[in-house]
């Protein structure tokens, strides 16, 4: 995951409101938190109550359906994970799943999800009643009902494709589209092409975890939330506190530091990644930066980066006792992770460029 990649998802992201991605292994501790997180960035955009209950009914559906029905597949990791994606854009919401499924599955999953498309609104209500009524119900939850139920609470259709793994087992990817403007059913306007090639990047770098969006208070600690139950190694106290302390000064630093055209709101405009490298965890944050300030910035970095260990403690002591916290981040940052910051500059307009920083954590 290089520093140019980063810029370059930023400004292929940057059309949408916000847009937060998860891939990894999903237990029931980090799909809780994703659902609560999700609804922190829904609510930060003061949607109507109706809108928010459509979206938080489908999360919980979707998630719950990635949990019951996902195969193990006998790939690398990242590879056959779990992948779920919200992203708020031109009014519309769009949902995204993806789970790995046995391709003998496939036949009959399709066949209910064209028989949802095809009914109205009227058939749904009868159908979903019809399946109550005969209560048709297996191991791994209800038969066809949280599809349909998903159908009838979006008022849209169901997006679907799949996608091989291997030659037992496929991906099944599953979108939903809440219109906060009434319900559309154009299945053109989807977005699953978008969503199954962002899923593909996230496999070719290792990414966990993407949020693209405004930096709130609320935002700021659900992602540290996400972070401390997506973070995999448990028995290693000393480098969850490492992850968690590089995290909080990243997160802090847009949130407090980055400079947006947008004056009028809570947040600052800003992305976070999570990935892994080698033996390493790759943490990376990113910002508008006004044009005027990127030469101290710069020198600011590079005296950081050239300062050893009994250096960076002593610079981190001499300004706490004098009571600034000016630049007291980054240096936290280096001593936390042991390695140099990374950091690009990128041009935008005249008045401002994206700045990208990123810390490596070994594992």
């Amino acid at each position: 995951m290089n520093l140019s990649f980063v810029y370059d998802l930023h400004c292929l992201l940057k059309q949408s409101d916000f847009s937060y991605v998860y891939n990894g292994d999903l237990s029931q501790a980090l799909t809780d938190r994703i659902l609560s997180f999700a609804e922190s960035a829904v609510d930060s955009h003061a949607e109507s109550t109706k809108v928010k209950k459509k979206l938080y009914f489908v999360m919980v559906e979707s998630l719950q359906n990635v949990a019951r029905h996902s195969e193990i597949a006998p790939t690398n990791k990242l590879n056959s994970s779990s992948f779920f994606i919200i992203q708020s854009l031109k009014q519309q919401y769009y949902l995204t799943s993806a789970n790995s499924i046995d391709k003998k599955e496939i036949k009959s999953l399709r066949e209910k999800l064209e028989h949802v498309n095809s009914l109205d609104k009227d058939a749904l209500k009868t159908y979903s009643n019809e399946i109550l009524t005969q209560g048709t119900f297996s191991e791994k939850g209800g038969a066809g009902l949280g599809l349909v139920e998903m159908a009838r609470k979006s008022g849209n259709k169901l997006a679907f494709d799949f996608s091989d793994i291997n030659d037992a087992i496929s991906y099944f990817y599953f979108q939903l589209k809440i219109s906060t403007e009434g319900p559309e059913q154009d299945l053109s306007d989807h977005k699953l092409d978008a969503s199954k090639q962002m899923h593909q990047l996230m496999i070719d770098n290792n990414l966990n975890l993407i949020y693209s969006g405004d930096f709130t208070q609320e935002i700021v600690k659900g992602i540290l939330s996400m972070t401390e139950a997506s973070i995999q190694d448990e028995r290693d106290h000393l480098l969850r506190y490492k992850i968690f302390n590089v995290v909080v000064e990243l997160l802090q630093n847009v949130y407090q530091h980055a400079d947006d055209p947008v004056t009028d709101k809570e947040g600052k405009t800003g992305m976070f990644l999570i990935g892994e490298r080698n033996d390493s965890y790759v943490l990376t944050a990113g910002n508008l930066i006004e044009n005027s300030k990127t030469a101290a910035l710069t020198e600011h970095l590079i005296s950081i980066n050239r300062l050893n260990k009994p250096m960076l403690q002593e610079r981190h002591m001499k300004a706490l006792h004098s009571g600034s916290s000016a630049g007291v981040g980054f240096v936290d940052m280096r001593i936390k992770s042991d390695s140099e910051i990374a950091y690009e500059i990128n041009p935008l307009d005249k008045n401002y460029s994206f700045l990208t920083v990123q810390v490596t954590i070994s594992k």
